[in-house]
């Protein structure tokens, strides 16, 4: 039998030239990346005060749910942080050099950062290409980063992938008195993103060996502009940039992939 009110998947196609990325940093679905801390804890715990057993977070639905409906974007490298302080100037190693940082002036949120914060960008080996506008909740998966998530804030945001690729991850730190040294290990989840929908995603893999051809493919524009024209209009660029792109699947939508 048919089963016709069976909602279409959405395909979410990830592109990469990292190797280390496509090899073995995939992006997946949250499931697969829930804590191992979480998994060995017991279902119940005994409360001296109460005098009895109550259910641990082992019970606690809400995780599961998180991870499971999200997806995860871990880390390709092996990364160890150093936060000097009372100063803007960091620095970091990684386990191979394709890893790449860069950073938000202040003077473009400074109602936030305030004296003491800033940003440190960790510039992200993947880009997404969604054909329906489907928007998905970028945010930290703190479950996954509790030894670094107290000197290390990702900001969140609302992005959809059928206008933009980027999956760049904008951390924020806050600046103490003392020096700060904090690793984070590879397939560390860094970023979660829930999609704004309750259809099936399917995430497919695509391996670019061209690093620069996949820059300038996948930029805002995807090199169908001149960007230079629309730099200094972020609106004028947002309106292109969606005119375009649903010209572009309005012409293709009977190939069956953009």
């Amino acid at each position: 039998m048919f089963n016709f009110n069976k909602k279409k998947d959405i395909v979410l196609d990830c592109y990469t030239s990292n190797i280390y990325a496509y090899n073995f940093a995939r992006i997946n679905h949250g499931h697969h990346f829930i804590p191992d801390w979480w998994k060995k804890e017991p279902n119940e715990i005994h409360v001296k005060e109460q005098q009895e057993s109550i259910p641990s977070i082992k019970k606690c639905t809400a995780i599961v749910q998180y991870y499971k409906n999200g997806i995860i974007l871990p880390l390709w490298c092996d990364l160890k942080m150093f936060l000097h302080p009372n100063g803007t100037d960091w620095n970091a190693t990684t386990s191979h050099n394709e890893v790449s940082f860069e950073k938000h002036p202040r003077e473009q949120f400074a109602g936030f950062t305030k004296e003491h914060g800033e940003s440190i960008k960790i510039i992200s080996p993947w880009r997404f290409h969604c054909r329906e506008k489907i928007l998905f909740t970028m945010s930290q998966p703190i479950w996954s980063n509790r030894d670094f998530f107290e000197h290390f804030h990702l900001l969140p945001g609302v992005l959809d992938f059928k206008t933009q690729s980027g999956t760049n991850l904008n951390f924020f730190v806050v600046r103490k008195n003392e020096e700060i040294e904090f690793n984070i290990n590879p397939l560390t989840p860094m970023v979660i993103f829930h999609p704004h929908t309750e259809r099936n995603i399917i995430i497919k893999h695509h391996f670019v060996e061209n690093a620069e051809n996949l820059h300038i493919s996948m930029n805002p524009f995807f090199s169908m502009f001149n960007f230079e024209t629309y730099v200094h209009d972020i609106t004028l660029q947002i309106k292109k940039r969606k005119q375009f792109i649903t010209k572009v699947h309005q012409t293709n939508k009977e190939i069956g992939k953009f």
